[in-house]
């Protein structure tokens, strides 16, 4: 088992490994807090717990500390663990982890990478929380009151859907491509997710995951509509990192903050920033620009130029006459 989980471990960036140590100590940690108390476990839950009935908190006009919205971001970050399944799911969570991480820290460096993580947890959030209005709606027309609680009591946690939302993308980026599922059947990639979100289905009795779902429709969706448009550019990225973070020189847990100016397409980004910065209106210039390689400046309307209707052989043959006679 070390063989596979070392070459995988060296492999993760810092944020990856915060993720993997403290996703489980911390989770540890809250569990042990929430059971000291009513006033701890009412802090915990409203901490992490992005369900309904924290969100919803009767009043009229709820003030912001009363809709918890903080819960959006970083709730799917604590796993409370009641029983020994729970902590093989979260060993199985970290392994898929690092399996899948790195290569998005790698790309998107280690701000953007925090700031992905926090803008698709919101996503699967929302839609999570759109699936269990639904569900909340179906309960209380039919009566069933035991069934309305436990729905509004229902929250994403764990790091599946988050792990989930990065194997579609990783998949739907060669759709024509095809998975081998663990040996026995070959997959295309374009439904590899949705096999994967059945087979979980099925080891957990044949009951609908709606975290997985909300994963799968952010994946989908995410892929299909292009949300990271949405995010911070990597060159505001790199400037923020130069002002808070010592231009991302910083090592933890034996490896290195990814800054975002050492990624692979930065750039490109750097160039496209650039030249939405100088695009302020139509009516002034973009000066102190570089030519391309290969040919001069280019000055609108300049050169000799035709008359109107004459073309270029027909400026040329008297040229041409003037050569011969001379």
């Amino acid at each position: 088992m070390g063989n596979v989980i070392y070459p995988m471990w060296a492999e993760c960036p810092m944020l990856t490994r915060m993720v993997i140590v403290g996703y489980p100590a911390m989770s540890m940690v809250f569990l042990m807090l929430a059971s000291v108390s009513d006033e701890t476990a009412w802090f915990v839950d409203s901490l992490f717990n992005c369900n309904l009935d924290n969100l919803m908190s009767g009043k009229t006009e709820p003030e912001f500390f009363d809709l918890r919205l903080w819960t959006l971001f970083w709730g799917p970050f604590y796993m409370p663990i009641q029983s020994g399944m729970a902590f093989l799911m979260i060993l199985l969570e970290l392994y898929m982890a690092m399996r899948y991480f790195p290569s998005y820290e790698k790309e998107y460096g280690s701000t953007g990478f925090l700031c992905w993580t926090f803008f698709v947890n919101m996503l699967n959030s929302l839609v999570f929380l759109a699936f269990t209005l639904c569900t909340v709606l179906y309960y209380h027309q039919s009566g069933n009151a035991f069934g309305e609680f436990v729905a509004k009591r229902s929250a994403v946690h764990g790091l599946w859907p988050l792990v989930m939302v990065c194997l579609t993308l990783t998949a739907l980026s060669d759709p024509d491509g095809s998975t081998n599922f663990w040996g026995m059947v070959t997959i295309p990639n374009r439904w590899y997710p949705l096999a994967l979100t059945g087979f979980f289905m099925l080891l957990n009795g044949f009951r609908i995951m709606w975290s997985l779902i909300a994963a799968l429709v952010t994946g989908y969706a995410f892929s299909r509509f292009r949300f990271e448009r949405f995010l911070p550019s990597k060159p505001r990225l790199d400037r923020l990192e130069q002002r808070c973070c010592r231009g991302g020189r910083c090592n933890l847990l034996g490896a290195s903050w990814v800054p975002a100016n050492s990624t692979s397409s930065f750039d490109v980004d750097v160039q496209v920033d650039r030249r939405y910065q100088n695009f302020s209106d139509f009516g002034n210039e973009r000066t102190n620009q570089t030519a391309p390689s290969g040919g001069g400046q280019f000055v609108a309307f300049g050169g000799s130029g035709n008359r109107l209707g004459e073309s270029t052989e027909m400026a040329q043959a008297p040229s041409s006459a003037a050569e011969s006679n001379a």
